[in-house]
């Protein structure tokens, strides 16, 4: 099933978990591959949008004022285990509710979710903007206005969370995919505008709030449909919450695995090498990002297909071999041309760390990897892989604070802690197949059982 053919129907659930046709499609489970289809055609442009807004400003600003930006960039991300948070437990009960066709409490759970996330986004909002003093001279940035605008940003981009998980959990991949291609857009036209009137870093940030603000007003029409929310009991807020615990820890172990070698290498190395190792982690990560929206396609189908009873182990296969093909690709052209790629991208005042370019691929597909393992288990509702990904996280954090003597440590760190989570995660993973036989359950029973089995 291809994406002409989704474009000639509805985008929803039921075309999402009909039955494909016997043979070759049916056993590879075209609802994940059409859905992921949808979401990997969009995500490229995306993703190629924003390299082009970091290749672009790399170049404009040089290696030290991309230092600076690299940072709030990575504040955004770190921020984003949040968002993340409240975007997979949005989709989790979008898909639970669309799956009985339960429009008042799919409207309710969303409501209550935002109000959340707006009490989450005031914080932080507080951290960065009240702190953005402390923050310039903690990361010797040139100014405090970055911080300042990205605080007032930081709770849209919350909230827009929730309706992109609704979204997600709905199947509804093409409006989801316009929300993407509004953030991108919007952060890479205004970025060339407000930079090129001279407002370097801060015209960059200011792109960066512009896009969060683009992204809600698209993903926001989610509600235009629905009934009126009504509110949802305590025993329902339990159950969202005893899900919404371990999605937490599996992102804040994705955030630190994924951003706290930026931000240790701009605390202890030089601007400019700071600006240099975050080309290479720029470059690097881009295995991660080619192969997310596998896993975005597949967490609501695993999580509808549970609900159902219906088999969904071997959509767990089918997405590792795809993420392990999609990097092995780019891990061979990084080590074919590595000088290349960086001169190419970023220029020669890059270049002098394009050796580490595959170390750093290398590190990110491990990764991806283990992250294909969390999201599958917790769809399926078990969540003890959280903790996994979360002291893998922790490790990474730990090891770069005490050895950091060269930016190639810090790398081969990551790759041996990135090969122990995947092994970790595959064993534990055979471990529940082994021990666990699938039981169809209802709502109640398969939520409720998150708090017992959330492990």
């Amino acid at each position: 099933m291809g994406i002409a053919e989704y474009g000639r129907g509805t985008f929803g659930a039921t075309v999402m978990i009909h039955r494909l046709r016997k043979g070759f499609t049916e056993k590879l489970s075209g609802d994940l591959l059409g859905a992921g289809a949808i979401l990997f055609l969009s995500m490229t442009i995306v993703n190629g949008g924003n390299y082009a807004f970091n290749l672009i400003l790399g170049r404009w600003l040089g290696p030290t004022a991309f230092s600076d930006l690299s940072l709030i960039v990575t504040i955004v991300l770190m921020s984003g285990f949040i968002t993340a948070a409240f975007q997979l437990t949005s989709a989790k009960f979008a898909a639970v509710y669309s799956a009985e066709k339960d429009e008042e409490r799919l409207a309710a759970s969303r409501r209550w979710l935002q109000r959340g996330a707006l009490v989450c986004g005031v914080v932080i909002l507080l951290v960065f903007a009240g702190g953005s003093l402390f923050w310039q001279r903690f990361f010797h940035t040139e100014s405090a206005i970055p911080f300042v605008i990205l605080g007032i940003a930081l709770p849209v981009y919350l909230v827009q969370g929730v309706d992109r998980g609704a979204l997600q959990g709905q199947l509804s991949f093409k409006r989801l995919a316009g929300s993407y291609q509004a953030e991108m857009w919007t952060r890479l036209l205004a970025s060339l505008v407000l930079v090129g009137l001279g407002l370097s870093v801060d015209g960059a940030v200011l792109a960066i709030g512009l896009s969060f603000v683009a992204t809600w007003f698209i993903a926001r029409r989610v509600g235009s449909w629905a009934k009126k929310a009504g509110k949802l009991s305590g025993k329902e807020k339990k159950v969202v919450a005893s899900f919404a615990g371990p999605v937490v820890l599996v992102f804040a172990g994705q955030i630190l695995i994924s951003n706290s070698d930026i931000i240790i290498v701009k605390r202890y190395f030089s601007p400019e090498a700071a600006g240099q190792y975050a080309a290479v982690a720029l470059i690097g990560r881009i295995v991660f990002f080619a192969t997310w929206s596998m896993v975005t396609a597949l967490f609501p189908i695993v999580a509808q297909k549970q609900q159902r009873g219906e088999s969904h182990r071997h959509l767990l296969v089918i997405s590792l071999g795809l993420v392990a093909i999609v990097s092995a690709a780019i891990i061979a052209f990084t080590i074919i041309a590595p000088e290349l790629i960086i001169n190419t991208l970023f220029g020669q005042a890059y270049v002098s760390v394009a050796p580490m370019l595959w170390l750093y691929a290398l590190a990110t597909a491990l990764y991806a990897l283990a992250n294909v393992v969390v999201n599958y288990r917790l769809s399926a509702g078990r969540g003890k892989g959280t903790w996994i990904a979360l002291t893998a996280g922790l490790a990474q954090v730990t090891l770069l604070f005490i050895f950091h003597d060269s930016l190639e440590q810090v790398i081969v760190i990551q790759i041996v802690l990135m090969a122990s989570f995947l092994f970790v995660m595959l064993i534990w993973d055979q471990w529940l197949a082994h021990k666990q036989k699938f039981v169809p359950r209802s709502l109640e029973v398969s939520s409720l059982s998150l708090s017992q089995d959330s492990s």
